[in-house]
């Protein structure tokens, strides 16, 4: 017989077995089924990752934000791009695997330059790919791609090309994109991606972080050998914002056809043909696209350079912005090779120059109408004072001449800016003195940068007494006055900064500033504060200039009831006439060297009645700013306002 203790140990050790069953049963059976997980259920997973399968990440840049033109006219699109892109790694044979490549589709040279020169600048970066190539067609990437086996070690991406279907008439404003490079200052995930574009100059460079977007994230699932398993995006890409701009590309393109024809006339003949005739000849260096200007004995001349400017006088807004010779911004999608770009820096006319923002010009008669506010603000004078012109004006042992040679006579302010007097705003000038000058030329907008949409800007130049005697360690004298009174001498303005004073005479309540881009200057201007009467009175004076029996720009009236324009025009000489020469007898303007000429000006608003628009034009090397640069401006109202 058991007694209670023996039933009692029995039971214990019968749970206890039975407890000790059931757990080695559960971690055997758990054991088992993982065992079967790995080797049945999942099987192929594990045989991709034995194979030392790994991840890579990559950015995915967006696509590039729109440019387009007042009237939404695209300025800079995108387009569908294939790349040929290299898994650089330290075993490769780069040499090899190009050459194969080369003889299954063709590689540029330039590209094959630019992929070896970012081959040996990157491998002390370990880079995961380096661009081959952007400029693969369907047809390379379907030869590649039945030969992918071949080739583990490159892939395609598919991105957008930047296209700029207005080439070169808007090619200073829009800028151009260009493969990113040390020199470019982005975040630093961003240089990851091969053959990223970013912006360069104009517009696509002030608003690069706008138009760019925002860049995606995938990740590749690869082999040992580099073969792509598997891609999974998992962060979408954000496209970028447009930009529209105040510019009107029917007036833009206008503009830069009647700067570049000047009075020339205007032929249209195959650019091989042109070719031979221009490319021995330094001084025409450069060569338009799709026509030839020639003279009336039919010689090939050289297309104006300069620049072309229209303004809003009410908001400021650009809506002509040229700049000539331009160039064809769609060069640097394509990639440009190290000669094309000696070529285009070095040609002896800077197409690359934009000359509308950055270009630097003594402003000649053109700054007459600062002078004289200069001198009716300071109570110097008032409208009926009168000065004589004899032709010449003597200071010391100097002779400062007249652009009339027998003189003006005796003449009031209006008289003076209608007929260009200079010897009339030589004794202004001394009156007034050059601090005062300065002043009133700053105060409409000379000699300082604005907030505009471009970082292709000129500060310009507008001395003082206390500017000579930090620049030069000397005093300011009374002969630099004279020359200052009539736009010569130290002072130098920018075409944009022509047209900004313009703008604000012609607005006369508010200090107008510029902008590139539409509705972009809603806030409110500051007030001119200058005398409205005196304002009043310069711009009859302007009227006068075109439509005064005596004016300087009488010849070239719109002639319209509704719009007429008022203006002034400037002369501007680059190289200075000795006495001696002026006793042989000038030679004539269009008979010297192209680069010895006068450069023409001429500003000026229209309509008369109520001011709308203001323009500037300069043309360099261009000659009298009567006979050359104010018919452009007319003719440029006239397209404006449809006459």
């Amino acid at each position: 017989m058991k007694n209670n203790n023996q039933k009692i140990l029995e039971q214990t050790l019968t749970r206890r077995f039975f407890f000790l069953s059931f757990l080695k049963t559960l971690v055997v059976g758990g054991i088992s089924w993982r065992f079967f997980d790995l080797q049945i259920i999942e099987n192929q997973k594990y045989k991709k990752l034995s194979n030392q399968n790994q991840f890579n990440y990559f950015i995915i840049p967006p696509e590039r934000g729109r440019i387009l033109d007042r009237k939404m006219r695209l300025l800079a699109g995108n387009m569908d791009s294939f790349s040929l892109v290299l898994n650089w790694s330290e075993s490769l044979d780069v040499k090899a695997l190009i050459y194969k490549i080369s003889q299954i589709i063709y590689i540029d040279k330039k590209d094959l330059d630019r992929f070896y020169s970012s081959l040996n600048e990157k491998k002390n970066n370990n880079p995961k790919e380096i661009l081959i190539t952007r400029n693969l067609s369907q047809r390379d990437v379907s030869k590649l791609a039945v030969r992918n086996v071949e080739f583990p070690e490159i892939t395609f991406l598919i991105s957008k090309k930047r296209v700029y279907p207005q080439g070169k008439i808007v090619g200073h404003v829009t800028g151009y994109t260009g493969v990113f490079s040390k020199l470019d200052k982005l975040d630093s995930n961003v240089v990851t991606v091969p053959g990223l574009d970013v912006g360069k100059r104009g517009l696509e460079k002030f608003f690069d972080t706008e138009l760019r977007g925002k860049f995606g994230r995938k990740r590749n699932e690869v082999t040992s050998k580099g073969h792509v398993i598997d891609t999974r995006i998992y962060e979408q890409t954000g496209s970028g914002e447009d930009i529209q701009v105040s510019l009107d590309m029917s007036l833009q393109a206008f503009a830069m056809q009647r700067l570049e024809m000047g009075n020339y006339n205007l032929t249209s003949i195959q650019n091989k043909v042109i070719k031979k005739q221009i490319e021995v000849n330094e001084n025409i260096s450069y060569i338009d696209n799709n026509f030839v200007y020639t003279n009336q004995a039919n010689k090939i001349v050289n297309p104006h350079s300069g620049s072309v400017i229209v303004m809003d006088v009410e908001n400021g807004e650009l809506l002509c912005c040229v700049s000539s010779p331009g160039f064809n911004p769609n060069m640097f999608s394509n990639g440009l090779s190290d000669n094309e770009w000696s070529v285009l820096k070095n040609n002896t006319r800077s197409p690359l120059l934009n000359r509308s923002m950055s270009g630097v010009y003594p402003p000649g008669s053109t700054i007459k109408m600062a002078v004289a506010l200069a001198a009716l603000e300071s109570g110097i004078i008032n409208y009926k004072t009168k000065f004589s012109c004899t032709g010449v004006k003597e200071f010391g042992t100097s002779n400062f001449h007249c652009w009339a040679k027998n003189g003006h006579g005796s003449l009031n302010l209006m008289q003076a800016i209608e007929q260009s007097c200079d010897v009339f705003f030589y004794e202004l000038g001394l009156k007034v003195g050059i601090d005062k000058i300065a002043v009133m030329m700053k105060k409409l907008g000379l000699g300082q940068y604005y907030n505009i949409e471009t970082d292709e800007k000129t500060k310009g130049v507008v001395p003082n007494i206390k500017w000579k005697l930090q620049r030069d360690g000397v005093n300011w004298t009374y002969g630099e006055t004279l020359n200052a009174s009539i736009g010569q001498g130290y002072i130098l303005t920018t075409p944009l900064q022509l047209v900004t004073m313009v703008s604000r005479i012609a607005n006369s309540k508010y200090a107008i500033n510029p902008s590139l881009i539409k509705n972009n200057n809603n806030k409110e201007f500051n007030n001119l504060d200058i005398n409205q009467e005196h304002l009043k009175f310069i711009k009859k004076s302007m009227e006068e200039v075109v439509l005064g029996k005596k004016g300087t720009a009488k010849k070239y009236k719109i002639g319209s009831k509704k719009v007429e324009m008022a203006g002034k025009t400037g002369t501007v000489q680059v190289v200075r006439i000795t006495e001696e020469e002026r006793e042989k007898g000038l030679i004539k303007n269009e008979d010297r060297p192209w680069k010895k000429r006068d450069h023409a000006l001429f500003v000026g608003y229209a309509p008369i009645s109520k001011p709308k628009y203001a323009i500037s034009v300069v043309v360099e090397h261009g000659g009298s700013g009567s006979s050359v640069a104010a018919p452009i401006a007319r003719d440029v109202f006239k397209n404006l306002f449809k006459i």
